[in-house]
């Protein structure tokens, strides 16, 4: 089971970043991991970082992309596919600060889908795996 944690990170930081994602990886995951005394600054941090995602644009675009598919449910901003025909489970939870999406495929459906942000950075901590969508999208 693979987790991405998925940041809709600001324009000045993308144009930064853009050829050196390790960077940029590197950073969100100093966040990610620092302790509870240090969850302040943690915050200040990643505000600087990453802009806040618009649930409600993200929550259509998802649904409507995906309406008729019948493995596909939804239930508030969380996302659903469980496809037992191709091996896929894979969940994708929408909040103001980033995305979760937890699946049972290295490149689950629904990464394909996130296309509408040209500024949407994924990082699986436990793998150490980080991209852009928009790259994944154009492979």
């Amino acid at each position: 089971m693979r987790t991405f944690y998925i940041f809709k990170i600001n324009t000045e930081f993308k144009n930064l970043t853009r050829n050196k994602s390790y960077n940029l990886y590197k950073t969100i995951e100093n966040i990610y991991n620092l302790k509870k005394e240090d969850f302040s600054i943690g915050i200040t941090m990643f505000e600087q970082l990453a802009e806040s995602i618009d649930n409600q644009k993200a929550n259509k675009i998802i649904f409507e992309f995906n309406q008729n598919n019948d493995y596909y449910t939804k239930y508030s901003n969380i996302h659903t596919i469980n496809n037992y025909y191709n091996d896929e489970q894979s969940k994708l939870i929408i909040n103001k600060s980033h995305l979760i999406l937890r699946s049972t495929k290295q490149i689950p459906t629904f990464l394909k889908e996130l296309n509408f942000d040209k500024n949407l950075f994924a990082c699986d901590f436990e793998n150490r795996d980080y991209f852009w969508i928009e790259e994944l999208i154009n492979i």
